[in-house]
């Protein structure tokens, strides 16, 4: 009699959502979207059930139009077959392996190993020796790649985290031998997983627009931004926000020429003490008429800005970086490292001293690239950020 092992749940595949490509994702027009993307690497994963989390789309930078799962594995597994009869029994068996994402909305993907017949084995009468018999390791995923598109839904927006279900699992059949089999099985699971948002800005992005860029500078906001080829009748707004969707005019920023490349500045005023997050965006208005925008940027104000407190070195570092106060009153701090995305990699809270020195060592190195320190006073909420290069 044949024996069939499902570790497994099967769920009707007309509930899953159809598979996209990023074809199915472009903007209006078919201009290519832009993407946020989040990884993570396990390297030893035992456990059938692994929970992996992600951050939402916060929507406040676009309109999402669709997100990619995908994931690199690699499966060893072992195997121990044991005959519980009394007495000797050939056995063949096949199995495959399964690596399998669930999450909101019906998510799903999916990839199953080719399915190995292993045997035949004689086994002893059981309790005697030679009465089992150890087989593998066997790599049944070698770095292994699978992808998969969805369209998004709620679960997925907002300044949140957002869960998957990780599924790593085998399946037994027997094709010769006796009900009475024992099965073990021992795996060991690397995954690497990445989650890519594809996003399209509110409006139609200006193409001839590049250098776009917002950022804090004493008691204002620094707006720069640059033009190739410009006419010499076009028009280029201003245009801000408090929510990222509805914005108001700010007029022109001044600009000079660098050859054919026309280079915008300038300052908006904050009011005083003003606190939160503010977008902007640069309307382009052609002399036929025609409108179009950029991408929009975010800066965050914690209070009424001022020159940064604090300086970094080694910069570029390499294990790690002190940051050392101008002004050392002491106190405490809340420090992150961000990625170019805005992802927290490290962050610890630190109390310091009248030498105004924070000695700061990463737990694990960061790849080699770009990154801000982002320092919070615990005590008045003012925050500041560095830019950081590691090496």
């Amino acid at each position: 009699m044949k024996k069939c092992y499902l570790i497994l749940f099967f769920i009707i595949p007309a509930l899953f959502p159809l598979q996209k490509t990023l074809a199915q994702c472009m903007c209006t027009g078919g201009v290519i979207p832009d993407s946020v993307a989040y990884e993570q690497y396990f390297d030893s994963i035992i456990a059938t059930n692994t929970v992996i989390t992600f951050p939402q789309f916060d929507d406040s930078i676009g309109a999402l139009k669709c997100m990619k799962l995908s994931d690199t594995v690699t499966t060893v597994v072992g195997y121990n077959l044991k005959n519980d009869l009394g007495y000797n029994e050939d056995y063949i068996f096949e199995t495959y392996r399964r690596s399998q994402f669930t999450g909101p909305g019906g998510f799903f993907s999916s990839m199953t190993s080719t399915p190995k017949d292993y045997g035949p084995f004689t086994l002893m009468p059981k309790d005697s020796v030679g009465d089992n018999i150890d087989i593998g390791p066997d790599t049944t995923f070698d770095k292994s790649y699978h992808e998969q598109y969805a369209s998004p839904n709620a679960a997925f927006y907002g300044t949140g985290t957002v869960n998957f279900n990780y599924l790593t699992t085998s399946t037994f059949t027997i094709l010769t031998g006796s009900d009475n089999a024992i099965f073990k099985l021992r795996a060991y699971t690397r995954l690497f997983v990445r989650l890519a948002y594809y996003w399209c800005p509110y409006a139609v992005l200006a193409t001839n627009l590049t250098g776009f860029d917002v950022s804090l500078k004493n008691n204002d906001i620094l707006i720069k931004w640059q033009v190739q080829d410009r006419e010499p009748l076009d028009k280029y707004e201003i245009e801000v926000s408090k929510e990222g969707k509805v914005f108001t005019n700010e007029g022109e920023g001044k600009f000079m020429m660098s050859g054919i490349v026309a280079k915008y500045e300038s300052l908006y005023n904050l009011s005083q003490n003003f606190t939160g997050k503010l977008f902007f965006r640069i309307k382009q208005t052609k002399y036929s008429g025609g409108i179009s925008y950029s991408a929009v940027r975010s800066v965050a104000v914690n209070g009424s800005p001022v020159a940064t407190g604090y300086s970094l070195y080694p910069n570029p570092s390499v294990r790690g970086v002190n940051l050392q106060f101008i002004k050392a009153t002491g106190g405490s701090y809340l420090v992150k490292l961000l990625n170019s995305t805005g992802q927290a990699l490290f962050q610890k809270k630190y109390t310091v001293s009248t030498n105004g020195v924070i000695n700061i060592e990463w737990p694990k190195k960061p790849a080699p690239g770009i990154y801000y320190l982002k320092v919070k006073d615990l005590k008045t909420n003012r925050e500041e950020t560095a830019k950081l290069q590691v090496m």
